[in-house]
């Protein structure tokens, strides 16, 4: 065996050694971490979204894993982009059935409300989705039961002056669910889960999720 003939076996063990470690290595850097450490969120928390009625809706996703249960709070509101008083006149185009969206415990007429779909959806085809039955229980409640004609809201705001039976109030647009608490007491097996914030004016905002 000549002198080039080693050489280039030698040569090409080395390129062999070389290739697999290349392999090992991307192996390593794709396969180990997620057992080392596991992503648990791989969503964001918080996305909004800009309304063609003078405001903006901002949904936040704050979870946390553990045994032997899983807990969620789901946090919308809206905030007026207007550098002066924005008069919204009111409406019933809700995307979704209004009954099936957590909105404000005895307070009919309020514009905003959240619900939960199980698996990935967006803005562009959460209508595939289908809410999860909230378990609500609905609580009697006294006091006016119509719903406002005008929303007017205050200059970068939350705050809405409203109008019911007569009678004007300041409304801070905004609500929570909390899938843990006593409202309403619901828990979510492990998979995920698209969060979604609606108003009465046809608008929704989604954030995905993932229940571990």
């Amino acid at each position: 065996m000549d002198s080039d003939d080693v050489a280039y076996r030698k040569s090409v063990r080395n390129m062999v050694v070389v290739l697999a470690a290349i392999v090992i290595t991307i192996f390593v850097a794709i396969f180990i971490p997620p057992y080392v450490n596991p992503i648990h969120n791989v969503y964001p928390q918080s996305v909004s979204f800009s309304s063609g009625f003078g405001f903006t809706m901002h949904l936040t996703v704050n979870y946390s894993s553990g045994s032997p249960t899983w807990s969620a709070l789901l946090s919308g509101w809206v905030n007026s982009t207007s550098p002066s008083i924005d008069n919204v006149t009111g409406a019933d185009s809700w995307a979704f059935p209004l009954n099936a969206l957590y909105t404000r415990p005895c307070t009919p007429g309020w514009p905003i409300g959240i619900g939960v779909m199980e698996g990935r959806y967006t803005e562009d085809n959460y209508t595939l989705g289908t809410l999860l039955p909230l378990n609500l229980s609905r609580t009697q409640c006294t006091g006016a039961s119509n719903s406002p004609n005008s929303f007017a809201f205050e200059p970068q705001t939350s705050r809405a002056l409203v109008v019911l039976g007569g009678t004007p109030a300041f409304w801070t647009i905004q609500t929570a669910l909390n899938f843990t608490g006593t409202t309403p007491g619901y828990l979510l097996p492990p998979g995920v889960y698209t969060a979604v914030l609606a108003d009465e004016w046809g608008d929704v905002v989604t954030a995905n999720f993932l229940a571990s």
